[in-house]
């Protein structure tokens, strides 16, 4: 609580203001405040101020005595600014609330702004409102022209999505573990490689489990990169194989029957072809194929390296010698790594959310019920995305040194897998599910990050379905409703405006940027939420425990992919991996990203809705996600060991990109 001021004779209402707990937020502001009721009275304009203190302390609340306000009926509106002469300091207000203390009633008007001063504001009880119903019309119009000048769209490099201090945070990392710094020299052995985790960097779980087929064939539905996996409906065309040479892996069943029964599953890597590279770096562009046991297991049956056939472009097998086979299994994954960092995590969330972000703040008030809907899950994205990528990206930088592809075969992965993304069908969990062919649960048993996902889809589906039929109403009222939603329209409409032509260039938004109903209105809301969250969630906070032990999921490897089936050793094996400089930079930077530093899902950081029936479904909204969190606990306890899976459980999973 803040101060405390009062006035001279009766007194029936108070005024709570409330300044954000943002930094910069604080200011000893010279405000001024007019009320009006429901029965057309209003106020002389009244100071809000504590001559004898400063007030409006960032994170605090100060208390005020309204003057008289004998007659007056139930508070509905205020109107209030800052006095000139206090212009060059910032004051963000959260909100302000007006206590009746007749009646105990409590009406709040959320500011949610930075207040600049000699400007008025016009704010409405609960502050929710469609534009085409806002009184205050040219307020709130002139307010997004303003911030239209402030948002703007850039790109980091050519046909790229528009778009923490992870630095520091490493080398706070890096001081407190007690290892001296390693120089870049190889390492002697496995042995060696393992012996360097301690209370700071605790041995990933990927340490224990690499050398598997289980845990690898796992990796593909439980890791840092759960999206590859894919039904093969037939037998790959460039895959160089016989029936003879997978017979002994297939517990007794021809192909045709696997195929039929749909047990055979394939990871293809097309999308890494010629992709340029850190110094020529090699980088392989593999198949995997794999097949689901009688244990209802995914195992890994065959690996070829490259896409085209060749002599020198042999089919791995799990009976090959074992360093051999490990080789074409960590090499897969080095594949695999590159798709996880520039796509599923960095490009399909970090990226493609900032743009929806910046047009979101373009086009749509903060008084609109979108906005407050999606806020939560858009907070602090700018930020980490414009300090993530230039420290992360930069040339010379975290990408460069501990990755084969570096920043620049990073940038153009992200251009050839931004032309593939439809929001229909990639950003639409069970759409991207089903466009694989593992939609149903029958059909790849042990898939937690879809068993998981799907509940989690379905609880914000809810949620977002109770927040737009409250403000858009039911048919046949909500289409004319959301045609009239100026600001909608505009939002969806940049969104998916093609880059060139200065918009956000999201390919398949429902209405080709129109929406006519109001099921477009909450599809679209629902999987922008879910990426924001779950998705990101899915993609990030595995990543010590994939990356940090760098046999199990390599980001970069040495050397020269194997051209033949020649018996390996562990020499072999260890002369690939990234030296002791570069492992020690992934480990740290790792730890730093699967870092948790925001509220979970459905607790948010700053409140946004104050209308009651929003309060509701917010608290529905929780009750479903405590329900989801007990149900994948008890199924992580089910769960054999290898396929537990924590980082889909609300508890865990954060509102927002936060890191």
């Amino acid at each position: 609580m803040g101060n405390c001021c009062v006035v001279k004779g009766a007194v029936d209402h108070w005024v709570y203001v409330k300044t954000g707990d943002r930094k910069g937020a604080a200011n000893d502001a010279d405000l001024r405040i007019i009320l009006s009721d429901n029965e057309g009275h209003s106020s002389s304009e009244f100071p809000v101020k504590c001559y004898f203190s400063s007030d409006f302390q960032r994170g605090k609340t100060d208390v005020f005595q309204a003057p008289s306000l004998q007659g007056f009926g139930d508070i509905t509106n205020i109107e209030f600014w800052r006095e000139k002469h206090d212009e060059e300091a910032d004051w963000y207000c959260e909100v302000l609330v007006v206590n009746d203390r007749r009646s105990d009633k409590c009406f709040y008007f959320p500011v949610q702004r930075w207040v600049n001063p000699n400007q008025r504001y016009k704010i409405q009880e609960f502050s929710t409102i469609l534009p085409q119903f806002d009184p205050n019309r040219e307020e709130r119009q002139k307010e997004l022209e303003e911030k239209r000048l402030l948002y703007t769209f850039g790109q980091t490099a050519p046909d790229l999505p528009v778009q923490l201090d992870i630095i520091s945070a490493k080398l706070q990392q890096l001081n407190s573990c007690g290892l001296p710094p390693m120089p870049a020299q190889q390492w002697d052995g496995l042995e060696e490689l393992g012996s360097i985790y301690n209370a700071t960097f605790p041995e990933p779980a990927g340490m224990d489990r690499w050398s598997n087929d289980l845990c690898f064939g796992a990796q593909r539905l439980i890791g840092c990169n759960p999206v590859m996996i894919k039904l093969a409906t037939e037998l790959p065309e460039k895959f160089v194989f016989s029936t003879d040479m997978l017979r002994p892996f297939l517990e007794g069943w021809s192909l045709k029957q696997i195929i039929e029964a749909k047990r055979l599953f394939v990871a293809d890597y097309k999308i890494l072809e010629d992709l340029p590279t850190k110094d020529d770096r090699p980088l392989c562009a593999p198949i995997g194929l794999f097949f689901v046991t009688g244990d209802k297991n995914l195992v890994p049956i065959a690996i070829q390296l490259y896409q085209d056939i060749a002599p020198d472009n042999p089919v791995f097998l799990p009976n090959d010698n074992p360093f051999t086979w490990l080789l074409a299994k960590m090499w897969l994954n080095n594949g695999d790594a590159a798709v996880h960092q520039a796509l599923s995590h960095f490009c399909f969330t970090h990226l493609l959310m900032e743009g929806v972000s910046v047009a979101l703040n373009r086009h749509v008030s903060p008084t609109h019920p979108i906005y407050k809907l999606l806020s939560p899950h858009l907070l602090f994205l700018l930020a980490v995305n414009a300090r993530g990528l230039d420290q992360l990206s930069t040339p010379g930088g975290w990408i460069d040194q501990t990755t084969t592809i570096g920043r620049e075969g990073m940038f153009e992965l992200m251009r050839r897998g931004i032309e593939e993304w439809r929001f229909d069908v990639q950003g639409c969990f069970p759409k991207e599910l089903e466009s694989r062919g593992v939609l149903d649960p029958r059909t790849l048993p042990n898939y937690a990050y879809r068993d998981d996902g799907l509940l989690l889809h379905k609880a914000i589906e809810n949620y977002v379905t109770r927040i737009a039929r409250h403000y858009y109403g039911m048919s046949p009222d909500s289409p004319t409703k959301i045609a009239e939603d100026y600001e909608l329209q505009n939002w969806v409409k940049e969104l998916s405006i093609p880059k060139e032509n200065g918009g956000v260039g999201l390919k398949g938004i429902p209405g080709n940027g129109r929406f006519k109903r109001i099921e477009d209105v909450i599809f679209t809301l629902t999987n922008i939420i879910f990426i924001c969250s779950v998705q990101h969630s899915a993609t990030n906070f595995s990543q010590y425990d994939e990356y940090a032990f760098p046999p199990n999921y390599p980001a970069l490897l040495e050397g020269e992919p194997p051209i033949d089936k020649l018996d390996r050793t562990e020499e072999d094996l260890v002369s690939i991996l990234p030296d002791k400089a570069a492992t020690l930079e992934t480990i740290a930077v790792c730890k730093v990203l699967s870092a948790r530093g925001t509220k979970s899902l459905g607790e948010w950081e700053f409140q946004q809705h104050y209308d009651p029936m929003a309060l509701k479904a917010e608290k529905d909204f929780r009750i479903e996600l405590q329900h989801i969190s007990r149900m994948i606990k008890q199924r992580n306890e089910q769960r054999d060991a290898i396929y537990k899976y924590p980082y889909l459980d609300p508890e865990i999973i954060p509102n927002n990109i936060g890191i």
